[in-house]
C-alpha cells in the first residue's frame, strides 16, 4: 500500500512536469493573431442587428467567438505557419448573416515567438447570400430511369424584375443528411437573401431536352444568410411541387 502511494504520488509529479514542460514550450513558440473587424461601411453592431463575431481558422479547425461590441477577434496561442481566416457575423439567433467571404478566405501568416500579428486592414464583413437548397424525389426511379440529368434553376428578384442567379445541378448530386437537401452553387454569391423571391426550375435530359414543364416556387425573401429549402417529386413526365418552400 505504501509503494504503491509512492508510486502514484511520483506519476502524478511527473505528469504534472510534463504537461507544466509542454506549456512552457507552447508558449516559446507559438504567437498571436488579432482579427480587427468592420460591418459594412463601418456600421454600428446594433443598427445591423449583429449579436457576436465568429472567427474560424482551417475550415472550423480553430474557432473563437466575441461579443460585436468587441472589434477584433483574438487567437492565442498559435504555432507559427499559414492560416485561412473567415468571419462571420451572427444575429440574437446565431443565424451568419454577414461575413468576410467577399473576396474569398483570407491567408494570414503567425510568425510565432511571442509575436502577435495584427491583421490590417481589417477585416470587412458584408450580407451573406441566401442559401438555395433543393431535394428532389423519383419516387421508385433513378436519374436513368427518368431520364432526367440535370436540373436548370434560375432565380429572381421577388417582383420577378431581376435575375439574380442562373446555374444548374446534377442528378446524381449527393444530397446531405436525413433530408437529403443539395446546397445550390452560388460561388459568385449572387443570391441576395433581401431581394430573392421566385425560383423556376426545370429537368433536362442529357441532351438538354426538356423533361416536362418548369415548377415555380414564390416566397418572401429571407433575408441575409437564411435558407430556402425547395423539394420537387419527379417521374419520366417531368417534376412537380408545391409552389412554396417547405
Amino acid at each position: 500500500m505504501r509503494f504503491s502511494g509512492i508510486l502514484g504520488l511520483f506519476l502524478a509529479c511527473l505528469v504534472a512536469l510534463l504537461g507544466a514542460g509542454c506549456n512552457m514550450g507552447e508558449g516559446d513558440d507559438s504567437g498571436v493573431l488579432v482579427a480587427p473587424f468592420e460591418l459594412g461601411n463601418r456600421k454600428d453592431c446594433q443598427s445591423l442587428g449583429i449579436a457576436a463575431v465568429r472567427a474560424e481558422l482551417d475550415g472550423g479547425r480553430v474557432v473563437e467567438e466575441v461579443e460585436c461590441e468587441v472589434g477584433q477577434v483574438r487567437f492565442e496561442p498559435l504555432a507559427p505557419g499559414s492560416y485561412e481566416i473567415v468571419l462571420y457575423g451572427l444575429d440574437a439567433e446565431g443565424i451568419p448573416v454577414m461575413d468576410s467571404l467577399a473576396a474569398g478566405p483570407t491567408e494570414v501568416d503567425v510568425v510565432g515567438a511571442g509575436t502577435t500579428v495584427v491583421v490590417d486592414p481589417a477585416f470587412k464583413l458584408t450580407a451573406a447570400p441566401a442559401h438555395l437548397q433543393l431535394r428532389w424525389d423519383l419516387g421508385f426511379g433513378s436519374c436513368d430511369s427518368t431520364a432526367i440529368d440535370h436540373f436548370g434553376i434560375t432565380a429572381w428578384s421577388f417582383d420577378g424584375s431581376e435575375l439574380l442567379l442562373e446555374t444548374e445541378v446534377l442528378c446524381s448530386m449527393t444530397g446531405d443528411g436525413p433530408d437529403q437537401y443539395r446546397l445550390v452553387p452560388d460561388l459568385e454569391r449572387e443570391l441576395s437573401g433581401d431581394e430573392v423571391g421566385e425560383v423556376d426550375i426545370q429537368a433536362y435530359d442529357a441532351s438538354g431536352v426538356t423533361v416536362g414543364d418548369s415548377v415555380s416556387f414564390a416566397f418572401d425573401a429571407p433575408g441575409a444568410g437564411r435558407s430556402v429549402k425547395l423539394s420537387l417529386s419527379c417521374d419520366e413526365g417531368g417534376c412537380e411541387g408545391s409552389g412554396e418552400p417547405d
